[in-house]
């Protein structure tokens, strides 16, 4: 989700002081992501609402293990 749209959400929030417990439950986005955004927001600005790549991208998360057949060897 763009940050332009995390905003058109958020706005509702912070101007028209929906509570966030309310816009989670109608918009079904979690809580926790509605408090995420909005402490962001309240750090840097629209701009902090963009999304940052993850440190993590590209690499693997899980150990890979090695691939064993299940048939044995003829």
């Amino acid at each position: 989700m763009k940050g332009a749209e995390r905003w058109r959400i958020l706005r509702l929030h912070i101007e028209d002081e929906i509570p966030l417990v309310e816009l989670a439950r109608e918009l079904q986005v979690s809580l926790r992501t509605l408090e995420r955004w909005h402490r962001s927001f309240q750090d840097g600005g629209i701009a902090a609402l963009d999304p940052r790549p993850r440190i993590d991208a590209g690499r693997r998360r899980t150990q890979q293990k090695p691939w064993h057949s299940s048939r044995g060897s003829r």
